[in-house]
């Protein structure tokens, strides 16, 4: 029997030895990178954008990125102001529908329930701020909401800096990929680049229509907490699939509250308008979108639910785009066909 050795120089065990620091870091920080990564989205999401007010008004794109990030977090401090105190209105309406009085509710819903109708998102931020100093867990509940908020800005600020130069994105690219890969990465992002724009542009626009068509619809119904679902309806649109289903459910329960009647019909509805968004409205908006099989859809959403939760979700779908991309670059080489550099 013929003895082999093996031989592994110190160069191979340091490689290994980094390599594993590496992954151990990724997988520490990955809403890290997943955060990243929705910055990478946001930032081709709104390219069409800034190139349309660049080239059709000519304004300086410096200018043009500034006016667009400007509008969405005046946009985004106008819903807080306004919508919030409204939606915890809803709550509260919501909860004494079901019999439960908001007192006697634990944990962070019932400190959005006490909270009344008069107040303004100002006393809103000042009562929850009191809550948090004042409770047992109030450093972990800190912490953690602190975290978030960190992360949030760290997003926007990242996709912000991506986009005030024409090709940020390109150069953060050949920054952090080995000089042999950057001509692949460079052209896996270029397809993809088109596909995750569409997409973010898409459902944005699906998750306005389909908010206001929930909100309209249960409004006329009569089904308690109607703003609050139509908000619920918005926000979850940007999960394709579980997202409706979600905010379809919580409206069902809301109308069971007063009737069995009206969470019957508040099904029916729900299933038009899902019928109404699946054959007039994605036809129509996604003739440039990704191209993914449903069943990849919804493989990728359990995914990203498991890898990151809710923000998982989100990008699960431009992920599967890109994955999808990469995929068919390893096809095309590995068949020999000569790629365009």
């Amino acid at each position: 029997m013929e003895k082999y050795s093996l031989e592994i120089s110190w160069g191979s065990l340091w490689r290994i030895a980094i390599f594993s620091v590496f992954a151990i870091v990724i997988y520490l920080g990955h809403q890290i990178v997943l955060g990243l990564f929705l910055a990478i989205v946001i930032s081709s999401g709104f390219e069409g954008m800034i190139d349309a007010i660049e080239h059709r008004l000519h304004i300086p794109r410096s200018l043009g990125v500034v006016l667009v990030f400007l509008t969405t977090i005046l946009l985004v401090a106008l819903v807080f102001y306004e919508v919030v105190p409204f939606a915890i209105v809803e709550l509260n309406t919501i909860a004494l529908t079901a019999g439960k009085s908001p007192s006697t509710t634990t944990g962070s819903l019932g400190l959005l329930l006490s909270l009344r109708t008069s107040q303004s998102a100002s006393s809103v931020v000042k009562k929850i701020s009191t809550q948090i100093f004042s409770g047992s867990d109030s450093l972990g509940l800190f912490s953690g909401a602190l975290g978030s908020l960190g992360l949030v800005v760290s997003v926007f600020a990242s996709s912000f800096y991506l986009s005030i130069s024409r090709d940020g994105v390109e150069r953060f690219i050949k920054i952090i990929s080995p000089v042999a890969y950057e001509p692949v990465a460079l052209r896996v992002y270029e397809r993809s680049r088109r596909k995750i724009g569409s997409w973010f542009r898409m459902q944005l626009v699906l998750s306005l229509i389909m908010g206001v068509i929930v909100w309209g619809g249960l409004t006329l119904l009569g089904v308690e907490g109607a703003f609050l679902i139509g908000i619920l309806a918005a926000v979850f649109e940007l999960v394709p699939f579980i997202g409706p289903i979600v905010s379809g459910a919580f409206a069902v329960v809301s109308a069971l509250g007063t009737s069995a009647q009206l969470a019957i019909y508040t099904l029916i509805f729900f299933v038009l308008a899902q019928q109404f968004e699946s054959n007039i409205l994605v036809p129509i908006l996604s003739k440039r979108s990704v191209d993914l099989h449903p069943v990849v859809v919804i493989t990728a959403l359990l995914i990203g639910a498991e890898v990151g939760g809710f923000l998982g979700m989100v990008i699960a779908v431009p992920a599967a785009a890109v994955f999808q991309e990469v995929i068919e670059e390893w096809s095309v080489k590995k068949r020999g066909i000569p790629v365009p550099e």
